[in-house]
């Protein structure tokens, strides 16, 4: 079926469409072609979406791009939001309906998106939205002058891995100082954002944000209360094994504690530096796809013309995303590479998101291209895991023998450092959105930030630096820009290390038991998406226990 012929930043030539949609009458043999049909409509308004996106995050400084961008956020996407959930009510009222096992999940998404609607909420979206591409603006320009150049923010970070302590911290000091420059202004924002968030919830008849976004994000397999387990288990299981590897990382470096500026230095000589151009990185993982499975090369292959934008330049926005273009069925990676492993990894880490949407496009409907998060993750993070076995160059990859020993052992340190920090940034906004006085002020945020951080992140010495910590939240951007999803990442690795775990009894069948449940976007519950890639999806003391003695294990074996 061809998809419509719609101007998407044109919503006249978008309404009849939806208006055809509305009046057509619904009968058990129609439901399934009416169904694809508002899927391919939602098809071209999303891949629009993603177009406008990429344009802002590619260049933060360009008008004509914010243009587009608050055309679509002003105009476009209010109306989208009407229209989707006048279609959802014609769905739900039409009682002869016996849905297919793959769409159950779907009506539930529905039905809950629906319960949470209200019609006065679009236009403070909307602002949100809005607000949202401020942060990215204000990122988007930072730089530090080093030795007469200007740098980037990603370029800047490089020099946290140099072995000479005193040009790290000189770096750091640098960096945290232009992030400083910027809190007042910050604080302003994300004050803005959390008083419009508390009217949303409001609006939709919730006591607080935290339950509006359990429905939004769809969230039927856990609770806030199953997150508290899964702190729990972070700060007993996790934080002593990251404070232990810090206590050898200080000792490899002969100093007497670990300071912030220390934690990305490489006890093991020169930072690794894989490649120098974009192209080599691109080569280099097509490599290590090919490796893994040709299917997933071949996927990769698919993006290297026009979908990827990988390398750094001033007023391009911060972190890294893959997002889908389901018209031209294909997604889009967005990053920036400055030569560093981590590099690497980012990109093998959006090469397994952009290998689920490739997989998941055998799914009909859009709704069923997607994924929970929860199991989005188990994507990106089991093809870091999966792709490990050949980083070396004798396997296709980037490094002598050495060296990738030294590049696994730092990933699962990395593992480590995370889930931590992943705990910090989770249970902050629980606090934020449930228990904070109305009237929060910035200075309690960032002391809720500072009691986190002394909790879970063992092992660092911020001594004589407190303004610094107590503002880490603000160099978060998902606690500005997309709420409550973070402890994703630390769920999904959990999942991912379990695949990994497979892998090192079977490779090929862990690969092949990950690509199938890929492929079935979100037509499963997350616990069965879970199974189905041979993992259980579990966050207890046993389970987080038992996957860091594995990491431990290998950690032993690698630096052996």
């Amino acid at each position: 079926m061809p998809y419509p012929k719609v101007d998407p930043l044109d919503w006249s030539t978008v309404q009849p469409h939806v208006d055809a949609l509305l009046a057509r009458e619904l009968t058990p043999d129609s439901v399934q072609d009416w169904l694809q049909q508002w899927s391919d409509l939602e098809s071209v308004l999303y891949e629009t979406a993603a177009a406008i996106q990429r344009a802002v995050s590619e260049n933060t400084a360009d008008k004509e791009a914010e243009r587009r961008f608050l055309l679509m956020v002003e105009h476009m996407l209010p109306q989208m939001k009407l229209a989707n959930q006048a279609l959802r009510d014609k769905l739900s009222a039409f009682g002869d309906y016996s849905p297919p096992a793959d769409q159950l999940v779907m009506l539930r998404r529905f039905r809950a998106e629906s319960s949470i609607f209200r019609p006065e909420n679009v236009p403070l979206e909307s602002e949100l939205e809005k607000l949202s591409n401020q942060y990215d603006k204000i990122i988007g320009a930072m730089s530090i002058e080093w030795d007469g150049q200007t740098e980037a923010m990603p370029q800047a970070m490089l020099h946290l891995r140099d072995g000479n302590r005193a040009i790290r911290a000189r770096a750091w000091h640098l960096i945290m100082d232009r992030w400083l420059a910027e809190r007042s202004k910050l604080n302003e924002l994300y004050l803005q954002m959390l008083a419009l968030r508390r009217r949303v919830a409001r609006n939709a008849g919730l006591a607080n944000y935290r339950d509006f976004q359990w429905q939004m994000k769809a969230r039927f397999d856990y609770t806030p209360q199953d997150c508290a387990t899964f702190h729990d288990a972070i700060e007993h299981a996790v934080a002593p094994l990251a404070q232990r590897l810090y206590r050898t990382l200080a000792g490899k470096l002969g100093v007497d504690s670990i300071r912030p500026w220390d934690t990305e230095a490489d006890p093991y000589g020169e930072p690794l530096r894989p490649f120098h151009e974009v192209s080599e990185l691109e080569d280099g993982v097509q490599r290590i796809f090919q490796a893994v499975d040709p299917a997933v090369a071949r996927s990769f292959a698919a993006l290297r013309d026009g979908f990827l934008d990988l390398e750094t330049r001033l007023n391009k926005a911060p972190g890294g995303y893959c997002s889908m273009f389901p018209v031209s069925r294909k997604p889009y990676i967005f990053m920036s590479a400055v030569g560093t492993h981590h590099d690497i990894g980012t990109l093998l880490h959006e090469g397994g998101h952009a290998l689920h949407s490739m997989e998941a496009f055998s799914q009909p409907l859009i709704w069923n291209q997607d994924a929970p998060a929860e199991f989005a993750e188990v994507a990106s993070m089991g093809m870091e895991l999966l792709a490990a076995p050949y980083l070396a160059r004798s396997r296709g990859g980037f490094y002598s023998e050495v060296d990738a020993r030294r590049a696994r052992a730092e990933q699962l340190r990395s593992i480590v450092r995370m889930l931590p920090y992943i705990a910090v940034v989770d249970a902050f906004q629980h606090w934020v959105y449930v228990d904070a006085p109305e009237d929060v002020s910035a200075a309690a945020l960032d002391a809720r930030w500072s009691e986190l951080w002394e909790r879970f992140m063992q092992g660092i010495d911020y001594g004589g630096l407190q303004a610094q910590k107590e503002t880490g939240w603000q160099r978060k951007l998902h606690i500005f820009q997309v709420p409550f999803y973070y402890v994703e990442y630390g769920l999904a690795q959990l999942g991912a290390l379990q695949v990994w775990r497979n892998a090192q009894r079977d490779q090929a069948d862990a690969v092949a038991r990950y690509r199938s449940a890929l492929a079935l976007g979100y037509s499963k519950p997350l616990p069965e998406l879970y199974r189905a890639a041979g993992a259980r999806f579990a966050f207890d003391r046993a389970t987080v226990g038992g996957l860091m003695e594995l990491v431990e294990e290998q950690l032993q074996q690698l630096e052996e």
